[in-house]
């Protein structure tokens, strides 16, 4: 019998593209932080203008649900989400239905708000700002049964970083997280090795970028140190593109070399 791969879809309900939704998130003097759907293309996403729009909006284990109208003429007004944490990555799925129909036809998973993701959706990894109460940032992995659209994500402290954006054009930002960042996901996968070579699983979209590097392939069970290989890819990351250019923009800063 064939293997269900992860990225099946069992229910056999329509799946809408992620492309098809613009979120915005802010904090509002009155409401808290809210959310708005900005923006929802009908007509790309598949579906007819009098289908039913619901949204679950989740952090870590908090979530809150919201009805938000027909396809057509969607609710387009702010909506406090004030119940969700702010210390975990926040995500949306969105759910669809006939009209006087409970049954679903159309979902889709894993909406990231436009504000906090500045749209870097093509990156391997994401930066998402939150209150995290201490630390500058915090590093989150995927569960190694995770699907091929799961990422590791970055919490950065809002304070520091409004925007993802913010972060990553920080030569800080990239000289001091992002090796270490590189070094804890080089260390799951070579932990996994054999999950390198499926499609399904989110340390297979890292196949590439591995091989791009020249790194290698992860050791084996029993034929090598997988830390000894984290370390050699850490070091490989920091010497390449816009890496290496941010790393010599710190020391020139710093060395008063950077005007």
């Amino acid at each position: 019998m064939k293997q269900i791969s992860r990225r099946t879809n069992p229910t056999g309900l329509h799946e809408v593209d992620r492309k098809n939704f613009c979120v915005r998130v802010a904090d509002d003097e009155k409401l808290g932080r809210v959310f708005w759907l900005e923006s929802f293309d009908q007509k790309a996403a598949g579906v007819s203008t009098d289908t039913q729009i619901h949204c679950i909006a989740s952090a870590g284990t908090t979530e809150q649900y919201f009805s938000l109208g027909d396809a057509g003429s969607y609710v387009r007004t702010q909506q406090a989400i004030n119940e969700l944490a702010r210390d975990k990555p926040l995500k949306f799925r969105f759910v669809f239905n006939q009209p006087g129909q409970n049954r679903l036809c159309a979902f889709a998973d894993g909406v990231r708000p436009t504000d906090e993701s500045e749209d870097l959706g093509s990156s391997l990894v994401d930066i998402l700002p939150a209150e995290l109460g201490g630390p500058i940032w915090t590093l989150e992995l995927p569960a190694n049964s995770a699907d091929a659209d799961s990422k590791p994500c970055i919490l950065v402290e809002q304070r520091v970083y409004r925007t993802a954006g913010a972060a990553v054009r920080s030569h800080a930002f990239t000289a001091f997280v992002m090796p270490e960042v590189m070094r804890q996901v080089a260390l799951c996968i070579a932990q996994n090795p054999a999950e390198l070579e499926s499609e399904d699983s989110w340390v297979g979209r890292w196949k590439g970028f591995i091989e791009h590097l020249g790194a290698g392939h992860p050791p084996e069970e029993d034929e090598g140190d997988p830390a000894e290989w984290a370390d050699s890819v850490t070091k490989r990351f920091c010497t390449v593109g816009h890496m290496r250019a941010q790393l010599d923009n710190l020391i020139a800063e710093m060395t008063g070399e950077l005007e």
